[in-house]
């Protein structure tokens, strides 16, 4: 029994490696959700700046609103290219980071089973050296009658 403590800790071990592993994925969600919120955010922006300059130039708006417009969608597009690529990195981490998690929580499967094999074992050991007893206190019983 005393080699169950030792695989008890590992056990443990292992479950405090996946906890680590849940909460860094659970930051690289968080993080990939702030991106992809900025993203969101300036995507919207350009769609309606995009639309008020078509709205622009079918109402033949003056050449400074047509010009501020494209001028701002020029601002914007290095905006939305750069948080793009914050995304698509914060979602390789994210994804990442998952795989981790996934791969500690089999970690601890595998222990987990180890540990509830040896029990058994340990049971069936115990009750065959139960019964082995039992039957030798019965032939000793038997003998000296």
């Amino acid at each position: 029994m005393t080699q169950l403590h030792g695989y008890e800790k590992i056990r443990m071990l292992r479950e405090n490696e996946k906890m680590v592993a849940q909460q860094k994925y659970q930051g690289a969600a968080a993080e990939f959700e702030k991106n992809a919120n900025q993203l969101y955010d300036l995507l919207r922006k350009k769609e309606l700046v995009e639309e008020n300059y078509r709205q622009s130039l079918s109402d033949k708006s003056a050449v400074n609103t047509l010009q501020s417009y494209h001028q701002y969608l020029d601002f914007l597009m290095p905006s939305i290219i750069s948080i793009q690529r914050k995304v698509d990195v914060s979602r390789k981490e994210m994804n990442r980071l998952q795989e981790n998690v996934t791969e500690q929580y089999i970690e601890e499967k595998k222990i987990t089973k180890i540990i509830e094999r040896k029990k058994r074992l340990f049971k069936q050991e115990e009750t065959k050296k139960e019964s082995m007893l039992m039957d030798e206190v019965s032939i000793r019983n038997y003998i000296e009658k």
